[in-house]
């Protein structure tokens, strides 16, 4: 009879331990079951937000592609105008240019081919400030570079000074409006540049 109670118990409890471990795993399956939805539903979104990520990176190479080529067209054509545009601006422009330290060679070379085509009625170049010739009359005394600031320029000089920024001349617009500065004229006008363009032929 003793044997048959504990045989009962236990089983009792055997079916009640089987019980919680089945109500236990139902849980955990309900669980993994709305886990798994809900990363099936995170994995959805993310795979969206990548297609739309991929459709306007498509969309934005483009535009920086066509960018580009308008940028290309624009520095072509800057190009082509440019001699017309600074044509005998300088004709009458007798110019000294002090080049000072730190100054690309490539970027000294634009300047003065650029004031020659500006046709700049003389230009010399010196890098030494003592080889200043004060008996040379000079319209205008550009000066490139880090210079030295103690030095004694000669008075009837300073007022012809222009300081040239090496940061606004490294483009072709840069240049124009530097040959512009020099002859001390207005850049222009619309109509003005419609005429320039009016000369080449498309």
């Amino acid at each position: 009879m003793l044997l048959d109670l504990r045989y009962h118990v236990i089983t009792i409890v055997i079916i009640f331990v089987t019980l919680a471990i089945g109500i236990l795993i139902g849980s955990s399956m309900v669980g993994n079951d709305l886990l798994v939805k809900e990363q099936k539903h995170l994995i959805s979104n993310l795979e969206k937000d990548f297609k739309s990520l991929r459709t306007k990176n498509k969309e934005f190479s483009k535009e920086v592609n066509y960018l580009e080529t308008r940028l290309a067209d624009n520095i072509n054509f800057q190009k082509m105008i440019m001699p017309l545009v600074v044509k005998e601006q300088l004709k009458d422009q007798n110019l000294l240019l002090v080049v000072g330290n730190n100054v690309n060679s490539n970027l000294k070379d634009k300047i003065i081919k650029t004031l020659k085509l500006a046709d700049a009625k003389g230009l010399e170049i010196i890098e030494d400030l003592s080889t200043i010739d004060e008996r040379k009359d000079f319209t205008k005394v550009l000066l490139l570079g880090d210079l030295n600031e103690e030095f004694n320029y000669p008075t009837d000089l300073r007022d012809k000074f222009i300081k040239i920024d090496s940061e606004n001349i490294k483009n072709i617009s840069g240049l124009i409006k530097l040959v512009f500065e020099v002859a001390a004229k207005d850049l222009p006008s619309v109509k003005e540049g419609e005429h320039w363009i009016s000369q080449f032929q498309f």
